[in-house]
């Protein structure tokens, strides 16, 4: 039926299972909002600045990431390719931000491609670390529009399943994780998340990882009326579904 998962699809299935079968069985179209190509040009730009040896215009490698996305964007309402433009410009014309990119210049890895495998899911568990600084500690990068809770980054399970694939694939990094988020503020801010995790905690990941393949491997693509994911704004499906009867 499928030839792997990856963390991002497990939470969705978590969020409505029905929603990942329209996704990932029934291959249905998807928008590409104006936050999610955002997002992409953003993570693309801070790669291509921090693995350059050399002095680079952080604000050209903006503009060009950008242009990529813009060609696969639908646009939300109110937004602009300007407006998108200009907000980036805005963020990485920031002195906070700037000063937290150089302090992960010439990391260890950039996008680094993991596997993970789970005892009874036959299928393997793929996704990307965005980066593994000079320390050896892995994190990820956020665009976000307010500051993160500390509990937000203690709580996610995608640090986990990222630590337990490197143990996995023999690459050695202590049990930590961070979150760097770019605020997109009035001042744009930067936060540095790091949490501690115990070994043990892998064991519940496995768990949840186990039981959504057997729900999958049922057939159980049930809705989810009551989730965040089940409005009009949220769900690229809304018209197969729910909205069908509006």
């Amino acid at each position: 039926m499928i030839g792997h998962l990856s963390f991002s699809s497990i939470t969705k299935y978590l969020a409505c299972p029905r929603s990942w079968k329209f996704k990932y069985i029934e291959k249905q179209p998807e928008r590409k909002s104006s936050a999610l190509a955002f997002g992409s040009a953003f993570h693309e730009t801070i790669e291509n600045y921090v693995t350059r040896k050399s002095d680079v215009n952080i604000l050209d490698l903006w503009s060009a990431a950008w242009g990529k996305q813009f060609e696969k964007v639908t646009l939300d309402l109110g937004d602009t390719s300007e407006s998108m433009h200009n907000e980036g410009v805005r963020m990485f014309s920031s002195p906070k931000i700037m000063y937290e990119l150089n302090a992960i210049k010439e990391p260890r890895s950039i996008e680094l491609p993991v596997q993970l495998t789970v005892p009874g899911v036959p299928v393997p568990i793929i996704g990307y670390i965005d980066v593994i600084t000079a320390d050896g500690i892995a994190g990820d990068f956020k665009t976000s529009k307010s500051k993160w809770p500390e509990d937000k980054a203690a709580n996610s399970l995608q640090p986990l399943f990222y630590l337990a694939a490197l143990k996995q694939m023999g690459i050695e990094t202590p049990m930590k994780f961070r979150h760097y988020v770019f605020i997109k503020t009035k001042e744009p801010n930067t936060q540095v998340i790091e949490t501690e995790f115990k070994s043990t905690q892998i064991l519940f990941l496995f768990s949840l990882i186990q039981n959504v393949w057997k729900s999958i491997d049922a057939g159980a693509f049930h809705e989810s009326p009551d989730g965040w994911l089940c409005n009009e704004t949220y769900c690229d499906f809304w018209n197969l579904c729910r909205g069908r009867f509006s």
